[in-house]
């Protein structure tokens, strides 16, 4: 059981409700806070809109909404400043992004329902209703893990080349064990034929030492060359990307894209406000019903009554005409409607488009950022590896001369052993440490699979998620209109939510067929009930895709005065068990409803303070 305490919201000063399990039928005549109820629970729950100045009682400063629920109390509290800016503070039942936008699209089903409202005016329902899924984001999703694969992939690839390098490098570990004994071998036989002395041996090894270093130092020069070399070409190559890529300039009018949303909403309220107005009074006239709304005096030229608005005395001609100037006033929003939607599309466009060249631009930055510090590294190292190998190379110079001048008799073949034994040590201990790290490398190749094959997994998840959501969309608008058809007998045979999908499958539209007499017909040639009924079912559809009855415990009904009494029933007993609460608004002419009655008689609206003074 909820209860609700309401002050200053809508057309009610102050008033209190039960909601009971089941069904709740908000019932009394014409101005006594119906919808003002009902827009007040979306107020509560969290849905109403940031600039609607509607929700607070015009003429008041502060209200606000209390819902007293078994789980908990929530609140939100209308202000308006001085200058007119209503805020809201509190906490709303539905705090969620996801639970926010489908109560709003596919619960609280007024008549200012965003469904309701494009298939009353014929306007493509897609982004309404994929709107659940862009929340979610699931393309940004998919992408992510397409760039963690990407990763994984690159380096799979490491460790399968590292793999396939290991016996190569096992086989050149084997050869140079093998060459490193040969060499200690003969290098002993010629020990022993030159009968060398601990003197002469130490000089042997002082230039066998000095030789393997200079060989080393004459290896890392060459390396270091070779690596700046790379270094530098692509260098070279991210600078020209850089230069050739053109940066758009930042779009500023971003900026300004929520409040031509916000705009945008307003203009679709303006303009579905607009047409009830044209099509109630337009249907007076063209009913020839006046004489149900004002008394009609007849003349020669004329029929003439007063006007049921502002009471002045004129005729069928004069209110057709200020209709005609409504009608102008409807395309004027609706241009303004589509104007400022195509200018959201193109900035829109504009920012990804800047923000993808941004990010190539940054990149292609750091890369070459990257590049330049490792070749400032790099050259300080060739620098010292050159004074190095100079060194070492006087050094040579000095023993040589040193050797041949003090021991002739050692043989020149015995320092050229010693050194290549440990040239031959030294390139075995790099061997060994590649082997090392190759064999570690390999060792992650059946982890990056795993890790592979579960990000595809995932990737496919999602998008078999979005793909499964979108085509049950359809799925269950197709059950719903087929429940509805044969509930309610109406004027057409059918209708569909016919997929239209891109050249990769993707889904890319939904487009709402209507079938009348076995062949295609437009929405507008139903009636008003029949227009308002499949607005609801797509909302129907909805719900039920996306399982907003686990969050939103709650279905709103309201501004269906198009069906008749036994349709309203029949639409009632259609959603009523969907959620936990149905709450609808009903004239007392439609009789007794079953389950909670909530009879507004006690609560102080707006119209009470205008009632004239019996």
């Amino acid at each position: 059981m909820w209860k609700l305490s309401l002050r200053n919201t809508r057309g009610i000063r102050s008033g209190t409700a039960t909601l009971q399990p089941g069904l709740n039928t908000v019932q009394a005549s014409n101005f006594t806070g119906k919808s003002s109820f009902i827009g007040a629970i979306q107020t509560v729950m969290g849905t109403a809109r940031m600039g609607d100045r509607t929700d607070l009682t015009e003429g008041a400063s502060e209200g606000g909404v209390t819902l007293d629920t078994p789980q908990g109390e929530y609140e939100v509290v209308l202000k308006r400043s001085d200058t007119g800016t209503l805020t809201r503070t509190g906490d709303p039942y539905l705090s969620t992004d996801q639970d926010l936008v489908c109560a709003r699209l596919f619960a609280f089903l007024g008549e200012d329902n965003p469904i309701r409202a494009r298939v009353r005016a014929k306007e493509d329902l897609t982004d309404l209703l994929q709107r659940p899924l862009d929340i979610e984001d699931i393309d940004a999703q998919i992408a992510d893990l397409q760039s963690e694969r990407d990763s994984v992939m690159r380096r799979l690839e490491t460790a399968e080349r590292a793999a396939a390098n290991l016996p190569s490098v096992e086989e050149a570990i084997s050869r140079l064990e093998s060459g490193l004994e040969e060499l200690r071998e003969r290098r002993t036989q010629l020990r022993t034929r030159v009968g060398e002395t601990s003197s002469d041996d130490s000089l042997s090894d002082d230039l066998a030492d000095r030789r393997s270093a200079l060989t080393t130092a004459e290896q890392t020069v060459s390396r270091l060359e070779k690596q700046i070399e790379r270094k530098e070409t692509a260098l070279a190559e991210k600078t020209e990307e850089l230069e050739a890529l053109e940066v758009p300039v930042e779009v500023t009018f971003a900026e300004d894209i929520h409040e031509r949303e916000e705009r945008i909403d307003d203009l679709r309220l303006q303009i579905d406000l607009l047409e009830g107005l044209r099509r109630a009074n337009h249907r007076v006239i063209e009913e020839d019903e006046v004489a149900l709304v004002s008394s009609v005096e007849s003349s020669l030229t004329a029929d003439e009554f007063d006007c049921w608005v502002c009471g002045e005395t004129t005729t069928a001609e004069d209110i057709e005409a200020r209709l005609k100037t409504l009608e102008v006033k409807l395309t004027e929003l609706r241009s303004e409607k589509q104007s400022l939607t195509e200018e959201i599309e193109e900035v829109k466009r504009e920012q990804k488009q800047v923000k993808q060249q941004r990010q190539t631009r940054q990149q292609l930055e750091e890369t070459a950022g990257e590049l330049r510090a490792d070749l400032d590294e790099l050259r300080g190292d060739l620098h010292r590896a050159r004074d190095r190998r100079s060194s070492l190379q006087e050094e040579v110079d000095e023993l040589a001369s040193e050797i041949e001048a003090a021991e002739r008799e050692l043989n020149e073949q015995l320092t050229d052993i010693k050194a290549e034994i440990r040239n031959t040590e030294s390139e075995l201990d790099d061997q060994r440490s590649r082997r090392d790290e190759l064999r570690e490398r390999s060792q992650e190749a059946d982890q990056l699979r795993t890790e592979k094959q579960a990000l595809t997994e995932q990737i496919a998840e999602l998008r078999d998620r979005k793909k499964t959501k979108q085509l049950e969309l359809k799925e269950q608008f197709d059950t719903a209109i087929d429940e509805v058809i044969a509930q309610f007998d109406p004027g057409f045979d059918g209708a569909r939510l016919d997929v239209q999908t891109t050249d990769e499958g993707e889904v890319d539209a939904f487009e709402l067929v209507i079938a009348r007499d076995g062949r295609e017909t437009e929405i507008d040639t139903l009636s008003e009930g029949e227009r308002e009924l499949v607005g609801i079912v797509v909302a129907v559809a909805g719900y039920r895709t996306f399982g907003v009855a686990d969050s939103v415990p709650v279905i709103l009904l309201d501004g269906i005065s198009q069906l008749s009494a036994d349709n309203l029933r029949r639409l009632i007993d259609y959603l009523d068990g969907a959620s936990e609460m149905l709450v609808t608004t009903a004239y007392p002419e439609a009789g007794e409803f079953s389950g909670n009655t909530i009879r507004p008689t006690e609560w102080e609206t707006v119209s009470d303070e205008e009632a004239p003074a019996a």
